[in-house]
């Protein structure tokens, strides 16, 4: 099938589009029932969910979860509002004016717009960003301290590289440790007291910082350190204007993601990752189409925003590491322009690593990269951007041996595993690079997980998988947990955290899978890894240990 447009040179779109990405000046912390999307892009059938597996020849034993509300439309509006004729560009669009400190209060104006987002964590520091709903952000003040250790280091002035961003590198951390920071905003000035005080005439002195949020970080650790991290999937959250106030969700059909997002973050943070990798969907755009991208950058600037606010306190204390899926407007069967719009609010509101973050490297657009956490290898990769045909279901389905890395990613994958020295080896990916699914669009689409193994572009990955020893392939898009074991090797789905549309065995061809919402948990030791698939309500589904 054939693209919208001749492949793209997306070294065109460097990691500078986020405009604060470069690094700061070091600072050195003291260390004392199934339903599917159709081609018109709405959803039909039934939200469904449960806590046993359906086999493709038996029943559906499902139960409610959270997903288990009125989604089966998507109205073309937000907030009753029509969106025929989006406008205004992301400077003009407010997000969440007149919120009466929805988030986090303080004096002189400033509030919060969520929690901020940790990112990108090294072994010697981590990036911090900081939303801001009012006030200057370049007046935010950070300081940092190891968790055991009393004193705080200051640092200097954030990078602004929006109007409502404040972002921060903090450098000189500890290998494997964890970091308290705390974002605070200047107060009223104080007053001296005279005589009452300190003795002296009186006068005013500098304000008293207003702390806004406290929060953690982790640094990466050496080998033989156990550690844990948390892997959600499909959140599939809309934009909203304006960005509703904290934790709030709004009654309508895109409520249902946000409930969903909302209690998977919460299991999520009370499992205490050091990180938290979204597999793909971050966002959703159904308001505008099937896989449509964004009218413009305003509206993929309200889904960050909208998306940030719901993650919580999660990615306060947890690095988000984002992978590309097909709603996230990147899709290279778009235009340059069109995948500009988005690729450049994920650099800004969702930033991750950049190509020199880490020692393995990646892309010039943060979306494909690689790092090491204790004995561990991550690869993220990226099958949307590099592919330039369409595969749109009952539109323009496309095949399901035309998934491309392309060859820049595929070579980098390649070389990246060949130097590899960690006893274990993950890729992370939004779906396969290829399809095998129930029917002819779905496979297309790229669903299916391991039954695609021998297909397309995957069976070159799942070859390097097996000269090279990954013992996992975690993917998303299916909305459903799995897993499924083909040469030794794991194809592991973890359900979903937000999208209410659980597809089943006549789409994807899975005979064995749960269709609850959650997260998958990974505990990582030098001598084992163990992955649990935990539900909405905190239930394990199945649990699987690697010798």
């Amino acid at each position: 099938m054939k693209g919208r447009h001749l492949a793209i040179q997306l070294a065109a779109l460097p990691l500078a589009l986020g405009l604060g990405c470069e690094r700061q000046p070091g600072v050195r912390i003291a260390t004392d029932g199934p339903v599917r999307d159709t081609a018109d892009g709405r959803p039909e059938g039934r939200p469904d969910g449960g806590p046993s597996p359906v086999d493709a020849a038996g029943d559906d034993r499902a139960r409610s979860d959270a997903a288990r509300l009125d989604a089966c439309r998507l109205d073309t509006s937000i907030d009753g509002t029509a969106v025929d004729a989006p406008a205004g560009d992301a400077s003009a669009r407010d997000a969440g004016a007149g919120d009466a400190r929805g988030d986090s209060g303080g004096d002189a104006g400033f509030e919060l717009l969520g929690a901020p987002l940790v990112f990108a964590p090294t072994p010697r520091g981590f990036g911090l960003s900081v939303v801001l709903r009012s006030g200057d952000p370049t007046a935010l003040a950070l300081r940092v301290r190891d968790e055991d250790v009393s004193a705080w280091s200051a640092l200097g002035p954030p990078l602004a590289p929006a109007a409502d961003l404040a972002q921060w590198t903090v450098d000189g951390l500890a290998p494997g440790r964890r970091y308290v920071y705390e974002v605070s905003a200047p107060g009223d000035a104080r007053v001296d007291g005279g005589e009452g005080g300190d003795g002296g005439e009186g006068g005013v002195l500098g304000p008293l910082p207003v702390a806004l949020y406290s929060g953690s970080a982790v640094t990466a650790p050496a080998p033989g350190t156990p550690f844990t991290f948390a892997l959600i999937a499909d959140s599939h959250i809309e934009p909203r204007d304006p960005v509703p106030p904290a934790d709030s969700v709004i009654d309508d059909a895109y409520g249902t993601m946000e409930t969903t997002l909302l209690a998977v973050t919460a299991e999520v943070a009370a499992a205490k990752p050091d990180f938290v990798i979204n597999l793909g969907d971050m966002l959703d755009y159904h308001l505008f189409g099937f896989n449509a991208p964004p009218p413009d950058a305003s509206w993929a600037r309200l889904g960050y925003l909208n998306y940030r606010r719901l993650l919580g306190d999660t990615v306060g204390h947890a690095a988000h590491f984002p992978v590309i899926g097909n709603w996230d407007g990147e899709s290279g069967c778009n235009t340059p322009d069109e995948i500009a719009r988005s690729m450049s609010q994920r650099l800004l509101y969702a930033p991750g690593p950049g190509p020199d973050t880490y020692p393995e490297g990646g892309s010039a657009n943060g979306d494909y990269y690689a790092f090491t956490w204790g004995d561990a290898l991550f690869v993220v990769l990226n099958v949307m951007t590099y592919t330039p045909t369409c595969h749109l279901l009952g539109y323009d389905p496309g095949l399901p041996d035309d998934w491309t890395l392309g060859a820049a990613q595929l070579g980098w994958l390649d070389q990246t595993l060949a130097h590899a020295t960690s006893k274990w080896r993950f890729l992370f990916i939004h779906h396969t690079v290829g399809g095998a699914a129930g029917d002819a669009d779905d496979a297309a689409y790229g669903r299916g997980g391991g039954q695609a193994a021998y297909v397309g572009e995957q069976a070159t990955i799942h070859a390097m998988m097996l000269q090279y020893g990954v013992q996992v392939f975690f993917y998303a898009h299916d909305h459903v947990f799995t897993d499924m074991v083909v040469d030794g090797i794991h194809y592991l789905l973890p359900g979903s955290a937000g999208a209410p549309w659980k597809f089943d065995s006549s789409e994807t061809g899975y005979a064995h899978y749960w269709p609850d919402s959650g997260y998958a948990r990974v505990q990582v030791a030098p001598d084992r890894a163990e992955v649990d698939l935990v539900s909405i309500d905190g239930d394990v589904l199945e649990g699987l240990t690697l010798p």
